[in-house]
């Protein structure tokens, strides 16, 4: 069994070492002002030091590479936010206001992948589908933790967790990717703050105290 077993799991270590290479080149090149849609598999193999076949071993095209690096890049947006609930530890407009910051830093770092995808999308349904099921998510997401809201007796009955989770998800995105693409990172707190505070009084119907602070 071991003599079975062995050979998968270097084949295995092979492919997830090749996955990180060419995720590496890809970033590297976008980093240096690429456009993607110009970029062939050739130049992608060769800025990864690996042969095409080697290439073409883990990925059918270069959109594959682009679709998986894009999920990589959303699975860390995804756990980074998932933890934030309205109310008890770690709750509150701050906390989301942090939230929103920080996924601001990480698209930031990532902004030519960003409008890579952005410009794929716009030609290519098989990326502009992947990129809508990564924004879906957000938006069940969104919309469980507003259902439990009203469950709880917290949120008014009046708000659609459906159409609410839609309306942050997909809106949400499309004010991060304008930030990160054409605004400046010293913006980038304020505008965090506002989605956040936004979200607070908005969505989630929360009114200030009588000191005017968050309740």
């Amino acid at each position: 069994m071991a003599s079975i077993t062995r050979p998968r799991s270097q084949q295995s270590q092979r492919r997830a070492g090749t996955e990180r290479v060419v995720f590496a080149a890809v970033q590297r090149l976008l980093d240096a002002g690429e456009c993607f849609t110009e970029l062939g598999v050739r130049r992608i193999a060769s800025e990864a030091g690996i042969a095409r076949s080697t290439f073409y071993l883990c990925f059918q095209d270069k959109t594959e590479v682009l679709i998986r690096l894009t999920a990589t890049m959303k699975d860390e947006l995804f756990s980074r936010g998932a933890a934030w609930r309205p109310t008890g530890p770690g709750g509150g407009p701050e906390a989301l206001a942090a939230v929103y910051a920080g996924r601001l830093a990480y698209c930031r770092e990532r902004a030519p992948l960003l409008a890579a995808v952005a410009e794929v999308a716009a030609y290519d349904p098989v990326v502009r589908e992947a990129r809508a099921q990564e924004i879906e998510r957000f938006a069940h997401h969104i919309a469980s933790l507003l259902e439990e809201e009203q469950r709880e007796g917290r949120l008014s009955a009046d708000v659609d967790p459906v159409t609410a989770g839609q309306v942050l998800a997909w809106g949400g995105e499309q004010v991060i990717a304008r930030q990160v693409t054409t605004g400046g990172a010293e913006d980038d707190a304020k505008v965090a703050r506002e989605m956040a505070y936004g979200q607070w009084f908005g969505t989630y119907r929360r009114r200030p105290g009588p000191d005017g602070t968050p309740t």
